[in-house]
């Protein structure tokens, strides 16, 4: 009976490594939790080299760089403060798209509904 519970524990730890592995960013508790978001400090992806032209790149704090993109008025905001080293939040409106930059690492292309932008 004891193998049978361990066995289990073994089993829902695993589950739950799994379904971590699926998470896109951590937010720092700043998103609707029926969203899905990344919180990054901003940049130029094209400045970075990163992406062809003049984008928000944000870089999460496992070293994920995502180019994001957007039509809100609070995207557009933050694609004038993107140079300044902001940290901002952004709620995905789509499904990321994984690209190669120019220097071979690999960067997330994602459509954003919203960006929130903090100090």
């Amino acid at each position: 009976m004891q193998g049978m519970k361990w066995l289990g524990l073994v089993a829902m730890v695993a589950l739950v490594v799994a379904a971590g592995g699926y998470a896109v960013a951590d937010d720092g508790g700043k998103c609707d939790k029926s969203s899905t978001c990344v919180t990054g400090k901003s940049s130029c992806g094209g400045c970075a080299g990163v992406t062809a032209s003049c984008s928000i790149l944000l870089t999460d704090k496992d070293g994920g760089r995502w180019a994001l993109s957007g039509d809100s008025d609070s995207v557009k905001a933050a694609f004038k403060a993107r140079g300044g080293g902001k940290n901002m939040t952004a709620t995905l409106a789509g499904k990321p798209v994984t690209k190669k930059a120019k220097d071979g690492k690999e960067y997330k292309e994602a459509k954003v509904s919203e960006i929130k932008i903090g100090s």
